[in-house]
C-alpha cells in the first residue's frame, strides 16, 4: 500500500487530468518556464485563505513543470513521491543538476558555490 499525502494526490490528479501541453523543444525554454513558476511562487506571501489557495495552485503548477522537465531529460519522476514536497523537489533538482541542468538563480538561497 503506497502512502500518499493530500498534496501528492492533488499533483497526481493534475498531472493525469491535464490536457497535454505542447512542451518547448529546447531544454533551456523549459528551464525558463520553471523559473517563472518559481518566481510567481516566491512573490506570494501567506495571508488569508484565498492567498493560501493561490499559493497551493502555484506550488502544484511549479511541481508539475518540474516533473515535465525531469521527464524531458530522462529522469523518472512521479507525483506520488511528493508526500514530502520539499524533499522531493530537492531530490529532483539534484538529479537535474547532475544531468547538467542548472536552473537555480543567483537570487536563489539554495545556490551552491562552484
Amino acid at each position: 500500500m503506497a502512502v500518499m499525502s493530500m498534496y501528492s494526490e492533488l499533483l497526481s490528479v493534475l498531472c493525469a487530468d491535464a490536457d497535454p501541453l505542447v512542451l518547448p523543444e529546447s531544454q533551456d525554454e523549459m528551464v525558463v518556464i520553471l523559473l517563472q513558476c518559481r518566481q510567481r511562487l516566491q512573490e506570494k506571501g501567506s495571508g488569508d485563505g484565498r492567498v493560501m489557495a493561490e499559493e497551493l495552485a502555484l506550488e502544484l503548477d511549479h511541481d508539475r513543470m518540474l516533473l515535465r522537465l525531469c521527464s524531458a531529460v530522462g529522469i523518472q519522476g512521479d507525483p506520488e513521491l511528493f508526500v514530502n514536497p520539499i524533499a522531493e523537489r530537492l531530490r529532483l533538482e539534484e538529479l537535474l543538476q547532475k544531468c547538467g541542468v542548472d536552473f537555480r538563480t543567483l537570487a536563489d538561497a539554495r545556490r551552491v558555490t562552484a
